[in-house]
């Protein structure tokens, strides 16, 4: 796919001025903690292992992991979670990149310390901007999500609607609905096993909806990347165009005068490539992320009630609706991801 391949040449040229995000290391683990790595390879997390853009951490029940990040900030993440740890472009800061982190289900506190670029954190339907602040995000197993501020600010959004946040305050997203109102919540008042059994009633109660819903984000995540996308194609023949201009300097007023010009024009639209490359990326893997780990437990959940009854009305209807999810997702998401994803 000549995007990767485009994307990989401004990395390797870019290398020597780039200031990548440090990779954090495991500080402190209780329990069975896997370490994923982007190649795909999974080993037993022990204390000291770092931890690389790409990565994927997985606690099990009764377990727990710490990340710590340069400059004193940590990530805790709690039993029974899904994290995934990433890295993007910071477009204001060109030479510079910035971490991404994916909270993919579970629960996972932040504490940012001393940052110099702040930070992103997602779930599977929101993207949290970071200002220096103390936040818990929560993954429920329907795919909604919680941010719950301790200290500091946090900017939510999510399906084109944000709400900026401050200590104590909360708001929630659910697949389907977007982004609620905020409301006063205080970490540890706001449980998240009573957020997972909210979650679970909404599975129970209507199944075939929230599967319709679940369908309707997969087609919004094809729509949005495939913009970015085009964007970036655009961007492409942009970049291209330019160094034509580039090559006729070159041959007519000399190197200097190319170099001059490439900095001022060719540098800034390989950087947005690389931005519009890493939004184009997320809304796929977004897909991704929820069909694995979303999706995956639906049909476990309702396969479980009907595991002696297949032929009841009700299972066939949800068997239907599931199958029409998938295929939503082969149709609209899989081309467009890269075999390291699977």
């Amino acid at each position: 796919m000549k995007l990767r391949i485009f994307v990989l040449t401004i990395l390797v040229i870019s290398a020597a001025v780039s200031l990548h995000a440090a990779s954090g290391v495991l500080s402190y683990i209780e329990g069975d903690v896997t370490l994923e790595t982007s190649e795909g390879a999974q080993s037993y997390a022990e204390i000291g292992d770092a931890v690389n853009v790409g990565d994927t951490l997985y606690t099990a029940k009764d377990s727990l992991a710490e990340i710590s990040l340069q400059g004193g900030s940590t990530v805790t993440i709690e039993a029974g979670s899904v994290f995934n740890v990433d890295e993007v472009a910071a477009p204001e800061i060109e030479t510079r990149k910035r971490s991404f982190f994916r909270v993919v289900l579970g629960a996972v506190s932040f504490k940012f310390r001393n940052i110099t670029d702040e930070p992103e954190v997602g779930t599977n339907i929101t993207v949290c901007s970071v200002r220096g602040t103390d936040f818990t995000v929560y993954s429920a197993p329907d795919g909604a999500s919680l941010t719950v501020v301790s200290d500091g600010l946090v900017e939510v959004t999510s399906g084109g609607a944000s709400a900026l946040l401050p200590a104590g305050a909360g708001v929630e997203a659910v697949v389907g609905l977007g982004l609620g109102e905020p409301f006063e919540a205080k970490k540890g008042v706001y449980r998240y096993d009573q957020f997972v059994e909210e979650s679970f009633k909404r599975m129970d109660d209507d199944p075939i909806g929230q599967l319709s819903a679940i369908t309707e984000t997969l087609i919004q995540y094809a729509k949005d990347g495939a913009y970015y996308l085009d964007a970036w194609n655009t961007n492409y023949d942009e970049v291209n165009a330019q160094r034509q201009i580039a090559s006729e300097i070159r041959e007519k007023d000399g190197a200097d005068a190319a170099e001059e010009f490439e900095i001022e024009k060719i540098i800034p639209l390989q950087y947005r490539s690389l931005d519009l490359n890493r939004t184009y990326r997320y809304h796929f893997l977004s897909g991704l992320f929820l069909r694995r780990y979303i999706l995956s437990g639906y049909y476990l959940r309702v396969r479980t009630r009907f595991m002696n009854d297949t032929e009841n009305q009700q299972w066939m209807d949800f068997l239907e609706a599931y199958t029409n999810v998938l295929q939503t997702y082969e149709n609209f998401i899989v081309s467009n991801l890269d075999d390291e994803d699977f």
